[in-house]
């Protein structure tokens, strides 16, 4: 990292307002490029050019100061990022008395150049997670193909795998406090930039997840095995509910889980079935598209819903699947919805026995986890299952 004459200003007008002493940060060839006192900026400093040379503290006392060409008695450290140096800083004054402060000037401008690298390096990448994923959310993806592919290779994300897209709404009472002290943006930056590193950490998130702040909520896409079950997604829905919530004590999470999405044109559904699952979460909690009252109003807001329009209710049918050959679901959940939800009825007009009707509505909550029979909300998401699966839509 080079270190820009504007940066290293800034660095020095803050550090002067702490130690009350003067302060200059040099580059590697001893040249003063930030400076408390304007008319040495640019000048060359000899012991700013040993300690960047010899990676050491160089201390220079007043009788010292003809030895060193440019300087006055002080203290240099070497300014390290990621085990390089980048610079120097220096501290004016006689070095028994200097020493500890400069030591203290040091730490701080490290950290805040660590703090300027982090920030540049994430919102280079968080910009191009942003086109990407603004890609991926667009209703027409095929006349972006292209772009989503560049994008894609650039930030080295796997298309066309199982993914789930999980929405976080994170708000806190100091966002408030801090409103009419221009400090809102600064606790936001430092939430983002905790949250960013700690998912980077975590065994939650891997290579093959995207994480990003988008439209002010926490973005994740979640890379899924082929055969992913619901134990699995809760547990990576935990964890990221655990992570969170050790960012910040007062921080009102809440989270809204999409489907599975089987391809990128289909993360779109999962991150407006998200959003919507959002909007019933309380703080401290977790919904999913895959509730049933939820998934219910979302498909009555919908108003029109096509099979593979709602990645949910598509997951619903294809576990229906799985006992439809077995016991004629389709056929008896036809009938039943037909009869009003009567047992009785039903079994007569399908010609079988009520207790085998029964055996086929405990399968249908076994399997399925609908009681059409018990539950008005049940009976009709079985009407939508039927309509979808036949490939009409659904209207009320």
């Amino acid at each position: 990292m080079i270190i820009s004459r504007e940066l290293a200003q800034k660095i020095v007008d803050h550090l002067m307002v702490i130690v009350q002493r003067n302060v200059n940060i040099m580059d590697c060839s001893g040249i003063i490029i930030a400076s408390g006192q304007s008319g040495r900026i640019d000048t060359f400093h000899q012991g700013g050019m040993l300690a960047a040379a010899e990676h050491h503290v160089v201390e220079i006392f007043p009788e010292e100061e003809h030895l060193y060409p440019g300087a006055v008695s002080g203290v240099m450290w070497p300014i390290d990022l990621k085990n390089k140096t980048v610079g120097v800083v220096g501290v004016t004054g006689e070095p028994n008395e200097v020493r500890n402060t400069a030591k203290l000037v040091k730490t701080v401008t490290e950290l805040i150049l660590e703090r300027e690298m982090f920030l540049a390096d994430y919102g280079s990448e968080n910009r191009m997670k942003e086109q990407l994923v603004n890609l991926l959310f667009e209703d027409n993806q095929n006349t972006v193909l292209d772009d989503i592919h560049t994008l894609a290779g650039m930030l080295h994300y796997t298309l066309n795998i199982p993914r789930l897209v999980l929405v976080a709404k994170l708000e806190s009472q100091i966002d408030a406090n801090y409103a009419y002290d221009g400090l809102q943006n600064l606790f936001s930056d430092r939430m983002r930039e905790s949250v960013s590193n700690l998912l980077k950490e975590s065994d939650h998130v891997t290579s093959d997840d995207m994480s990003l702040f988008y439209k002010k909520n926490l973005v994740i896409l979640k890379a899924l095995p082929k055969k992913t079950d619901a134990k699995l997604i809760r547990v990576f829905v935990a964890g990221i509910a655990s992570i969170l919530r050790s960012v910040e004590p007062r921080l009102e999470i809440r989270i809204g889980v999409g489907s599975r999405a089987l391809t990128e044109s289909q993360l779109r559904h999962s991150y407006h079935e998200a959003v919507f699952a959002l909007d019933y979460a309380d703080p401290s909690m977790v919904r999913s598209i895959s509730e049933f009252e939820i998934l219910l109003n979302y498909l009555f807001i919908k108003r029109d819903v096509q099979y593979n329009s709602c990645l949910a209710l598509m997951e619903l049918g294809q576990i229906l699947d799985k006992i439809q050959v077995k016991y004629d679901m389709q056929k008896t959940l036809r009938t039943l919805l037909d009869n009003n939800l009567s047992i009785s009825d039903t079994a007569n007009a399908l010609f079988i026995h009520r207790n085998t009707l029964k055996f086929r509505l405990a399968k249908l909550k076994e399997v399925v986890g609908l009681e059409p029979c018990r539950f008005f909300q049940h009976a009709m998401l079985c009407k939508y299952l039927i309509f979808v699966n036949e490939g009409k839509a659904c209207r009320y």
